[in-house]
C-alpha cells in the first residue's frame, strides 16, 4: 500500500470535522481538567504537539480556549489539507464568532511542521513550556521514545509540563471485533514484526514500561490514571513470556493519561 492510498484511506475512514472536532475536544479538556488539579495550565505556554493528526482542534483549543501563546506541531507524515483547513477555520468560526481566523491556512500562532521528525529538530535549551500527544506514543519504538524524553528534558523549562494520551491496546480491535484488545500479546516480537505493518506499527510496550522509560530520561511522575480492560474484553489465554511478568491490571491498563515534570 502506497502512501497516497493510505492517506485516502485515512480521509474516506475519518469522521466528519464536527465529529472529529467533538472527539479531539473531549481530550483537550480531560487535559485541561487534570492539569487543572495540579495547578498547571496552558496559559502563556509555548507549546510542542507530537503528532498532528489530520485537525488542527487540539492546537486551536490550546490557544483560542485555553490561552497558549503558541502550539508548534510536529507530523511526521502530512495529514493537514488545505481544503481541510478551509472547512475546519469555517466551522470553528462560526462556533466562536468573536475569533478572527485566516480562511484557508493555520491560525499564525499554530506553527506545523509537516514530514518532520522531532528528534532531529533543535530546540535551545528551557525554551519550552509544554509538550502534549495524544494516542501517539505506543506507535513510536521504545528507543525513538527514550530519545525523545531525552530531547524534551533539554528544551522544557523548570516547572513546565508534558502531558501524554496513550492508547496500548491492540488497535487492530477497532475494526476487527473478533480481535481482542490485548489479541497482540500473545506474540513475540518475531511474529508480532511480521503481522504489522509501518502503517501500524505498535510497540505493544505496557504501562510500567511506559512509566519507567519516563524516569529513566529525568521525569517526574505527577499524575498517572488509567482504565482497566473493557467489560467483555478478554486477554488471551496465551501471554507471551515477554509479557508474564506483568500483572492483569498491567497488561491490560488503557486511555493512559500521564503527567510529566522535568526533575530540574
Amino acid at each position: 500500500m502506497g502512501d497516497n492510498l493510505y492517506h485516502l484511506l485515512q480521509q474516506l475512514n475519518a469522521k466528519s470535522i464536527k465529529d472529529e472536532y467533538n472527539f479531539q475536544r473531549d481530550t483537550t479538556i480531560k487535559f485541561a481538567n487534570e492539569l487543572g488539579k495540579l495547578n498547571l495550565s496552558f496559559k502563556n505556554k509555548s507549546v510542542i504537539e507530537i503528532g498532528s493528526g489530520w485537525l488542527p482542534a487540539v492546537p486551536y483549543d490550546l490557544i483560542f480556549q485555553y490561552g497558549a501563546n503558541e502550539v508548534r506541531t510536529y507530523d511526521i507524515n502530512e495529514h493537514y489539507q488545505s481544503a481541510i483547513i478551509k472547512k475546519f477555520n469555517k466551522y470553528y468560526g462560526a462556533i466562536y464568532p468573536k475569533i478572527n481566523l485566516p480562511s484557508d491556512i493555520l491560525a499564525n500562532t499554530v506553527k506545523y511542521f509537516p514530514r518532520t521528525n522531532l528528534i532531529h529538530q533543535s530546540f535551545e535549551e528551557s525554551s519550552i513550556d509544554a509538550v502534549i500527544s495524544r494516542n501517539v506514543l505506543e506507535h513510536v519504538s521504545a528507543e525513538d521514545l527514550v530519545l525523545l524524553h531525552e530531547q524534551a528534558f533539554r528544551y522544557l523549562r523548570p516547572g513546565s509540563f508534558i502531558i501524554h494520551q496513550i492508547s496500548p491496546s491492540d488497535h487492530r480491535a477497532y475494526t476487527d471485533r473478533s480481535i481482542s484488545m490485548w489479541d497482540f500479546l500473545q506474540y513475540s516480537r518475531e511474529e508480532w514484526d511480521r503481522i504489522q505493518t509501518r502503517f501500524d506499527y505498535h510497540n505493544r510496550l505496557r504501562m510500567p514500561e511506559y512509566i519507567n522509560l519516563f524516569k529513566r530520561c529525568g521525569f517526574k511522575i505527577l499524575h498517572l490514571g488509567y482504565k482497566s480492560a473493557r467489560n467483555g474484553q478478554e486477554i488471551p489465554t496465551s501471554i507471551h513470556a515477554d509479557f508474564q511478568k506483568f500483572t492483569t491490571e498491567e497488561l491490560t491498563a488503557g486511555s493512559i493519561i500521564v503527567i510529566l515534570t522535568p526533575n530540574k
